[in-house]
């Protein structure tokens, strides 16, 4: 028999939680000593555990109750219930963690949390994934699924995202310089390699993506962060001045 702050420290509970479950019938002691103390035995230590674990994993108390203590109770279906709820708020918490790590990389690219155009990404995305393959296949052909799955996504927490934000706040430094400059044409020149990695060679394709991208109307409707028309503009004159560079050099 030990008593209830003695169990208190061994399952790291605190005596008022104990109190609780005896209140409710969840974990009544087994004994009492001379003065009217709580004591509990071997058997009590066990219930506990299995407590913590099921409430750990999810469960209500008055579920967990359900379960210990119902013999009749098969408990297949409140596991399985309990996972699908689970899995459930899972997909929901995933989906709150890339809206905040999109947050956060609109503030890094905007310097501010510009609003009016998160909202807007947001009304695109409610009106449904159909219309944004609709409108991807119209725009980008037979290679709309081969860009979907390749290009970066600001919701995106990995490397390549992080990557084309580096090259947008790149060229958003030097906006101040002639677009033909060799700093401006140096980071051009990493934007159309990186590109490059991604389609390979596929210039029409890289067109394709450049008249979609320049839009920001047609960028919204794909669920694209949409860029500032003054980056677009200077991007649009610095491209076409790279381009010409290259096949001049070709």
């Amino acid at each position: 028999m030990i008593t209830i702050s003695e169990l208190s420290k061994k399952a790291n509970v605190t005596p008022r939680t104990l109190r609780y479950y005896d209140s409710i019938g969840l974990l009544k002691p087994s004994g009492a000593t001379e003065g009217g103390h709580r004591t509990y035995e071997k058997e009590d230590i066990f219930k506990l555990q299995q407590i913590q674990f099921l409430k750990k994993v999810g469960f209500s108390l008055k579920e967990i109750k359900q379960l210990i203590e119902n013999d009749d109770l098969d408990p297949v279906d409140h596991i399985k219930n309990q996972l699908n709820l689970i899995r459930s708020e899972q997909k929901i918490l995933e989906k709150m963690e890339r809206d905040l790590v999109g947050l956060l990389h609109s503030y890094s690219i905007e310097g501010r949390i510009n609003w009016d155009l998160i909202l807007q990404m947001l009304k695109h995305q409610q009106s449904g994934q159909m219309e944004m393959r609709k409108c991807s296949k119209r725009w980008l052909g037979e290679k709309a699924e081969e860009v979907a799955k390749k290009l970066p996504n600001i919701n995106d927490d990995n490397k390549e995202t992080k990557e084309w934000i580096g090259l947008l706040k790149e060229i958003q430094s030097v906006m101040d310089q002639s677009p033909d400059s060799e700093e401006v044409q140096t980071i051009v020149k990493k934007i159309w390699m990186k590109s490059e990695s991604l389609y390979g060679e596929d210039e029409q394709l890289q067109h394709q993506l450049w008249e979609v991208r320049r839009s920001p109307e047609k960028s919204l409707k794909l669920g694209w962060y949409p860029l500032d028309e003054n980056l677009l503009e200077f991007l649009d004159r610095a491209f076409a001045i790279y381009e010409k560079g290259r096949d001049g050099h070709d």
